[in-house]
């Protein structure tokens, strides 16, 4: 098409030409192309400078003018063509070339992100500007990449791990982790482990950090066995934590044998020894051992204290049927328990080691003491003894065919020392205690075996093993295509690795207690029927001893020797009437006598004086003749 729009100006022996009104910018007009000039002739055009400027092939060769009407004439040929299809390509994608084709992509928004699916508009990448990168799904922003690192909003699931050889000037090798910064950019953490042997972290196991002077420091150690250890790089159990202090104070968590138990410890520097004490258990029992300076192992713990099913606190022993405390090794005289009210204050009350126990423990009583064995002491106290009785007595053997002596009554001496109830009999008299503070003689029951002991708690039945522990199911193929169905699948993938590693613990751990099961069952029906027998000769040996016991105590009764008792008078009495025996028919009883008609054999035989009158019954101060 021909171009005549508005006019132009020429300069004899110049190339350029200026427009007025023109438009020579493509495809207005296009080098090769020719112009013609006021002068009526055709001149090339070399190029388009602008829309009101051109350069001609040769000068001009006309006259000078000025506003001139021109006219450019077009050109018909496979290379013009060519050169126009190319421009309006140029021109069309022009901008992609200079910013996409270099790699240079727009910042776009949530919604329109500048590197997107064709199908997905509102998922790919945008630039926030400020270094920061942001991976945008569904129009919301999802992660975002910046100076200060990875954020991320919502679930994340990694497939792989970030791989550093040599990490901290280390051994070559591969080195696993996960660093936390904080706000500001410093370290303050890190989750570490390696694949191949290293001086950080050994090959299967995992190191927890946290940052001193931003280098990371190793505070906990997870193995490959499943031990964990707090400030420990080589934990020897389930749990073992190290604490600072001289001798490096350390807890673990232990088991020996099947049994749970938690150690304390510490290193004394002297081959190899350390002091500690442990709280475990057996079977059915709560025990406490202690380490005194040997090296730590099963059979470095000494168990010193239990509390059994029954609830009995045992020290010094493992079995009893009640709560008991020995202390084995000291000699007859020295402190088995010292009891006081604290540091430096006096002592409330000792219990010393005696070799001699005959006391009477058939009959019932709160306190049973044995004595020493060299000045027969049981009781030493530095202040009084107050008890609730008002009379000492003794126990005295019955003659044969004596019988029942009622409280108070008067009952008489035989010459063999036997009370007797018989008048004939009687050489002197005496009155039976009513309410004793002290009893002396009470030996009667000296002759008998031990009480018999009731048999400890029921041995416990160990549990069988369930059913074996069942393994996990693992998840289908891999999809092909990306998405939520990806992502559940990875999900279950870890679940599964979690669930397989669990199971591989819980199946070995429910194999060792499959095997341990029998050799448990058959200790614990052996412990049973011991302990059936046990109960069985209890229930028979008690009656028994229990009948032995009754017939030696029918034989004795406690006799007042001093100290007040009431006494049961025949006839009339009254405060300050002398108490004598005097015959009952074949028996023997209590009669009042003046002070001023009592006669010299009566006065020698005396039994006591009348003090008191209360609830009608004459108190006596004994006072034997």
């Amino acid at each position: 098409m021909w171009n005549r729009a508005g006019t132009v100006t020429v300069t004899n022996g110049s190339a350029v030409v200026t427009g007025n009104g023109t438009n020579f910018s493509f495809p207005n007009a296009q080098p090769g192309q020719a112009f013609i000039g006021p002068n009526g002739l055709p001149i090339e055009i070399l190029s388009v400078d602008s829309a009101t400027q051109l350069t001609l092939a040769v000068p001009y060769t006309g006259a000078t003018a000025n506003g001139q009407p021109f006219a450019i004439l077009p050109t018909a040929s496979f290379a013009n063509d060519l050169a126009l299809a190319f421009s309006g390509f140029k021109n069309l994608y022009g901008t992609m070339l200079d910013t996409i084709g270099q790699g240079m992509f727009p910042s776009g928004t949530a919604a329109a992100p500048g590197v997107r699916g064709a199908n997905d508009q509102d998922t790919g990448l945008r630039w926030l500007g400020g270094d920061r990168l942001a991976f945008t799904s569904g129009g919301t922003d999802r992660a975002v990449v910046g100076p200060d690192g990875l954020s991320v909003s919502g679930r994340m699931d990694l497939r792989s791990t970030i791989a550093v050889a040599n990490p901290n000037n280390g051994p070559d090798q591969t080195y696993i982790a996960q660093d936390f910064y904080s706000p500001s950019g410093s370290l303050v953490g890190r989750i570490a482990a390696v694949q191949a042997t290293g001086t950080f972290v050994d090959a299967g196991q995992l190191g927890l950090c946290t940052a001193r002077g931003g280098v990371a420091t190793e505070q906990v150690r997870i193995m490959d066995t499943g031990n964990i250890g707090i400030g420990l790089t080589a934990p020897t159990s389930r749990l073992d934590v190290a604490m600072p202090g001289a001798g490096t104070p350390r807890v673990r968590v232990v088991s020996y044998g099947d049994e749970p138990a938690i150690d304390f410890s510490r290193y004394t520097g002297a081959a190899g020894l350390y002091y500690g004490g442990r709280i475990g258990m057996t079977l059915d029992s709560l025990c406490f051992y202690v380490s005194g300076g040997t090296a730590i192992g099963a059979a470095a713990w000494s168990e010193r204290m239990r509390i059994d099913p029954s609830g009995n606190l045992l020290v010094g022993v493992t079995s009893s049927a009640a709560h008991r405390i020995e202390k084995s090794g000291v000699s007859e005289g020295a402190v088995v328990l010292g009891i006081a009210a604290g540091a430096g204050s006096a002592i409330t009350a000792e219990f010393r080691r005696v070799n001699a126990s005959p006391f009477n423990g058939g009959a019932p009583a709160a306190l049973m003491l044995g004595h020493n064995t060299t000045n027969n002491r049981s009781a030493t106290t530095s202040g009084t003894v107050n008890v609730s009785g008002a009379d000492y007595a003794e126990y005295m053997v019955k003659a044969a065919g004596c019988g029942i002596i009622a409280k108070g009554d008067v009952c008489g001496v035989d010459r063999d020392g036997k009370l007797t109830k018989t008048w004939a009999d009687a050489i002197s008299c005496v009155v039976k205690s009513t309410d004793p503070s002290l009893v002396g003689g009470d030996t009667w029951a000296a002759h008998l075996p031990p009480r018999p002991e009731a048999p400890g708690a029921e041995p416990v039945a160990p549990i069988k093993p369930g059913a074996a522990p069942v393994a996990p199911v693992e998840p289908g193929p891999e999809p092909t295509e990306g998405g939520e169905a990806y992502v559940a699948w990875l999900q279950s993938r870890f679940a599964f690795a979690v669930a397989e590693r669990d199971y591989a613990v819980a199946l070995a751990e429910w194999q060792a207690a499959m095997d341990a099961y029998p050799a448990a069952r058959a200790a614990y029906e052996a412990d049973h029927a011991a302990w059936v027998a046990a109960k069985a000769a209890y229930a028979h040996d008690l009656p028994a001893w229990e009948a032995d016991l009754e017939a030696a105590r029918i034989c004795v009764d406690r006799i007042a020797f001093c100290g007040q008792v009431p006494c049961n008078v025949s006839g009339d009495f009254a405060v300050g009437d002398y108490i004598v025996a005097a015959q009952d028919g074949a028996g023997i009883k209590a009669v009042a006598v003046k002070a001023d008609a009592v006669t010299l054999a009566q006065y020698m035989a005396r039994i006591g004086k009348v003090w008191a009158v209360r609830d009608g019954r004459a108190w006596i101060d004994v006072q034997h003749g």
